[in-house]
This record gives structure tokens, C-alpha cells and sequence, in this order.
């Protein structure tokens, strides 16, 4: 009976934003790209040397702030002229009197697909953090999370190492 223990990844603890950056760059030079990074505040560095790009989420705002426009739109058009009421003389299609209504739905629906937006891309299915997490992440470490290192393990502590790690811990499946 092997008393093994199935490794599930490598992480290194880093105590400045310079090395978790330069780690990142020669990870990704080192063709990995399936890693996890834990900052104790929001670090733009970190993103750019991952290679993410901007949120999809203003995108989602966008068609929901143009949908919300056409929306209200075609209703107070559509209504008015459905159901003429003419007014001393106005218009039936008097638009300064629909701006609010045309206002209030873009922003309506703009809060409501950003919303949806950050619901589908944050991935609500995942009900529990990386195996690398630690709650020294949150005070005052980086970390870099690999998975699945396979056989290159010795390589990877080395470029680690050289990075400035000042810990490197293996995690157990």
C-alpha cells in the first residue's frame, strides 16, 4: 500500500510586487500560463504581466445602455403615436417631453446587464478558492499558484528561486 501523496501544485510566496511580476514574466516565458496570482490589494502590474486583458463586463454595460435607449424609445414613441393626444398644437412626437424616460431605461438596463455581465464572467459555479490560497495573501504576501507542474518540478523551484520566492511550498491534491 503507497502512501503517496498526490502533488497538486507548486507555490511560492513573494514579498514584493517587483518579484511577483518578474516570476509571472518568466513563467510565462517558460511557456506556463495556467497559474494562479493572490495580491493583498488590486495590482494592474500583475494583470498586464499575466497577459489579461480589459473586462468584458464594459461591453455588457454598452449593449445594455444602447438596448435601454432603443427600449424606451420605440415605447414612448410607439405609445404616443398609438395614442394621439394632441396638446395645444404640440407635436405628437415631442422628444424633449420622452428624454427622461429615455434617460432613466439606459441606465436602468446598463446597471441590469452589468450586473448579468459580472454574474457570467466571475464564474459563480466555483464555491471555493485555489488549493493555493493562503491568508497570508490578504495581509501582506503575493503568491504564485502553479498546477499541474508534472515532471519539470525541479525547474520550476529553480526559476522560482531565482525570482526572489522567499518560500516554496508543495500542495497537496
Amino acid at each position: 500500500m503507497s502512501t503517496a501523496i498526490e502533488m497538486s501544485g507548486i507555490l511560492a510566496h513573494y514579498d514584493t510586487l517587483g518579484a511577483t511580476r518578474a516570476a509571472i514574466e518568466r513563467l510565462r516565458e517558460a511557456g506556463h500560463t495556467d497559474f494562479d496570482v493572490f495580491s493583498p490589494f488590486p495590482a494592474p502590474e500583475l494583470e498586464e504581466a499575466m497577459g489579461i486583458e480589459s473586462s468584458p463586463v464594459r461591453r455588457w454595460a454598452l449593449i445594455g445602455g444602447i438596448t435601454g435607449f432603443t427600449t424606451a424609445t420605440a415605447l414612448t414613441g410607439l405609445t404616443a403615436l398609438a395614442y394621439p393626444l394632441v396638446t395645444q398644437g404640440k407635436p405628437i412626437l415631442s422628444w424633449p417631453a420622452f428624454f427622461v424616460i429615455m434617460f432613466e431605461m439606459t441606465i436602468l438596463f446598463t446597471g441590469l446587464f452589468g450586473f448579468a455581465g459580472v454574474l457570467f464572467h466571475t464564474h459563480r459555479s466555483r464555491k471555493q478558492l485555489s488549493a493555493g490560497y493562503r491568508e497570508v495573501f490578504s495581509v501582506d504576501r503575493f503568491g504564485v499558484y502553479l498546477q499541474d507542474v508534472g515532471a519539470s518540478l525541479s525547474e520550476i523551484e529553480k526559476l522560482l528561486q531565482d525570482t526572489g520566492a522567499i518560500e516554496i511550498e508543495e500542495v497537496a491534491a
